[in-house]
C-alpha cells in the first residue's frame, strides 16, 4: 500500500507543550485532528479518509461539518 502524504489540514507538530517543546511529527496515515486524552494532546489515532482531502476520520469529519 502506498504511503499517504500530509494534507494542509495536518499540523506540523502535535502535542507541543513546555515539557515537549518539539511536539510529535504528524502521522500521514491518521486523522488530522488534535485531540486530548487524559492529560495530554496528540493526533487522533483513527484512520483518515473523510472530509477535505480525506484528512479526517469519520467522527471528526462529521463534527467539523463535513459529510462522512
Amino acid at each position: 500500500m502506498p504511503k499517504r502524504d500530509l494534507t494542509p489540514e495536518h499540523q506540523q507538530r502535535y502535542g507541543e507543550w513546555a515539557g515537549n517543546p518539539e511536539g510529535n511529527r504528524p502521522d500521514p496515515e491518521r486523522c488530522a485532528k488534535e485531540v486530548v486524552s487524559e492529560y495530554y494532546f496528540h493526533q487522533c489515532l483513527r484512520k483518515r479518509g473523510h472530509g477535505p482531502h480525506g484528512a479526517y476520520c469519520k467522527q471528526h469529519a462529521r463534527k467539523l461539518g463535513h459529510d462522512a
